[in-house]
């Protein structure tokens, strides 16, 4: 029997079918695009996400907020009331600072609650790596283990959840200050295409930039086979944002190299999609521990 809930956020990505499968809440952030305001609904309530790439291809831009105090206070309530603790996986700390709202605002909760406890956890990561942890949190959870121990296993190996990215376009990450605007037309002039890693420190940066979009495609599928653990019993989860043959090429490609167990694809959430554009893609796998370290 459980004593305690995961809960994470909109950048985690995680699909209907796991959360129902594993018993997984979160949290909604929010955007606005082509002046409208949205909840960053996992299931694309309100817009489908064919329809916010193509308003990005036309030079929309997406704007994002955080997690909402009013569910913090009515989703983290919800279960202190069952009696059960809360371990909410929030997206690294680096990147957004709904984590400092959820602690903020679960130190208030708690005084409603004695004896009850809420942990707010830096998962140092964004995406479906950020997705990945929160469904090994709530595999532990189902088993019994508490919420000490399940904090303790994820400390130990939270950087053995990654991310890699490759984006169709440098000017959404201009956009989003992720790099300098000579970086982004020197990249877009000649068509440079960097490989984009979630570092130990919880930052995104280019540590590797290659040429064409084949070639950056085929980096991340030599990265997955160099680093995936145990491939023959691995997750591994592919998100691409308007561009699923391309996706299906690494899936296919992953396939043929490792053979890897369990392969799944879906589309980049709003939230992510934001900084880094249409026709991105990302794949996310627990394997070898991530060392490197960006630029602050």
């Amino acid at each position: 029997m459980k004593t305690f809930q995961v809960i994470t956020d909109s950048t985690s990505d995680v699909q209907l079918k796991f959360r129902d499968e594993l018993d997984i809440d979160y949290l909604k952030m929010v955007f606005t695009i082509d002046e409208k305001n949205y909840d960053a609904d996992l299931e694309w309530g309100g817009i489908n996400s064919k329809d916010y790439y193509d308003a990005m291809r036309k030079g929309k831009r997406s704007i994002t907020g955080l997690i909402k105090a009013e569910e913090v206070e009515t989703k983290f309530t919800k279960y202190l009331e069952k009696g059960l603790d809360v371990l909410y996986i929030a997206c690294s700390g680096k990147l957004s600072s709904s984590i400092n709202t959820a602690k903020s605002y679960g130190e208030e909760i708690l005084e409603k609650f004695p004896g009850r406890k809420i942990v707010c956890f830096d998962s140092l990561r964004s995406n479906y790596a950020e997705g990945y942890m929160a469904m090994k949190a709530a595999e532990l959870a189902n088993e019994g283990k508490t919420l000490e121990e399940t904090v303790a296993w994820l400390e130990e190996n939270k950087l053995k959840f990654q991310t890699y990215a490759t984006v169709g376009s440098l000017e959404w990450l201009k956009k989003a200050g992720r790099v300098k605007a000579s970086t982004a037309f020197f990249g877009n002039l000649i068509g440079v295409k960097p490989i984009i890693l979630g570092d130990a420190n919880g930052n995104n940066y280019s540590y590797k930039k290659v040429k064409g979009r084949k070639t950056s495609l085929d980096e991340l599928v030599n990265t997955i086979v160099e680093r995936i653990e145990n491939p023959a019993e691995a997750d591994l989860f592919i998100e691409h944002a308007d561009c699923e043959q391309d996706a299906k090429y690494i899936a296919d490609a992953v396939k043929a190299k490792a053979n890897v167990k369990n392969i799944n694809i879906s589309v980049l959430g709003p939230i992510i999609g934001a900084t880094t554009g249409p026709d991105t893609i990302t794949v996310n796998f627990y394997g070898e521990k991530v060392t490197l370290v960006g630029e602050e």
